[in-house]
């Protein structure tokens, strides 16, 4: 430290290199003014604030000793990278929890529920349980066993545990469509023209309607600029309603209802994130799967508990599933064999 000292207190500055160096504070004064303005959110008053302060500074340590010029400007410069530094991590630490509190916001609103981290974690689990288990096998030249777990592991998650939008349309394919006037207790499929009894307002475009589903996306950009959108929250709401057809009306209780159609009846995009709403109205034709109970007396269709189906679709895209869904499964069944071959091949 002393060499350096020593080092300053022995340098000459002449009137011209002081007047450079001033000058070139300027510059850094450019750079502190967007730090201190842009990470840290400091109004700067006035806005000529540092290309003032920064040439004083100099001007002080050449007033002390001519070389101790050269150490401010060693200082300003060594300062951008200090501030910058220590401004992106203030910046990240106040941005991580204005998004917090954006988010705490945006589940009050949406009523969006907290995620099932014991779920989270078991799929965690079975991520790694399975590259554990490609490695060990790996390690034991039977790596091509892979291409009779995986099958079997699709297939027992098939049957054990299937999705409700899979259920609904394995039942859609067995169960009949029922008259109005002719329905029997249990699950039951029927199809008809809805009534309104008391509408709910949709949660973002405050929308009158027997019901709705919500879903909203969140705008991201990766490393090359490219734009993609994910869905980070989606749901559904419904009333009571009535369904009719040419026999009669039967109550339907609509809590609980799941939509199986992907019809959109408005949108909009503010900010990073854009809105869709579908709408559930007053004599649309629908498509229902539920449980019809007696009460008071009266059939009411209700979500079914024990089969776990409480679904709402359009007839016509059900007609549309129904004719193509035999290609469809023909189609995705060789495919996936072909790829096994594949990765048989391309293992062995």
């Amino acid at each position: 430290m002393n060499e350096v000292f020593n080092f300053l207190n022995q340098q000459d500055i002449n009137a011209p290199i002081l007047i450079f160096l001033m000058l070139f504070s300027c510059g850094i004064a450019l750079f502190h003014t967007l730090i201190f303005s842009g990470l840290y959110n400091l109004s700067i008053r006035p806005k000529w604030l540092f290309f003032a302060l920064n040439p004083i500074f100099i001007g002080l340590g050449y007033l002390y000793r001519p070389g101790y010029s050269l150490l401010a400007f060693a200082f300003l410069f060594a300062s951008v990278f200090l501030f910058g530094l220590i401004g992106m991590i203030y910046s990240g630490i106040i941005q991580s929890r204005q998004d917090k509190i954006d988010q705490k916001k945006f589940d009050a609103r949406y009523h969006v529920p907290k995620s099932n981290k014991l779920k989270n974690l078991a799929m965690s689990l079975g991520f790694l349980a399975m590259i554990g288990l490609g490695i060990w096998l790996h390690s034991i030249g039977k790596l091509s066993l892979l291409l009779v777990i995986i099958p079997v592991l699709i297939v027992l998650d098939a049957i054990f545990l299937p999705t409700r939008r899979s259920k609904f349309y394995k039942f859609q394919a067995i169960l009949p469509t029922s008259k109005m006037n002719g329905i029997a207790m249990g699950l039951v499929e029927v199809v008809g023209d809805l009534i309104e009894i008391n509408p709910i307002l949709s949660p973002h475009f405050n929308t009158p309607c027997i019901g709705y589903a919500i879903r909203i996306e969140k705008r991201s950009q990766d490393s090359d600029g490219k734009t993609t959108w994910s869905t980070i929250f989606r749901d559904s709401k419904t009333g009571n309603f009535k369904i009719k057809d040419d026999t009669g009306t039967v109550m339907v209780n609509g809590e609980g209802l799941e939509y199986y159609f992907d019809r959109v009846d408005k949108e909009t995009e503010s900010g990073d994130k854009r809105y869709y709403e579908t709408y559930l109205k007053h004599d649309d034709y629908l498509f229902l799967i539920g449980r019809a109970n007696s009460l008071n007396g009266d059939t009411v269709i209700e979500r079914d508990d024990y089969h776990k189906v409480f679904g709402a679709a359009l007839p016509h895209e059900i007609a549309i599933k129904n004719k193509f869904a035999p290609l469809y499964k023909s189609f995705f069944t060789t495919l996936f064999f072909i790829t096994l071959l594949i990765i048989y091949i391309v293992i062995t």
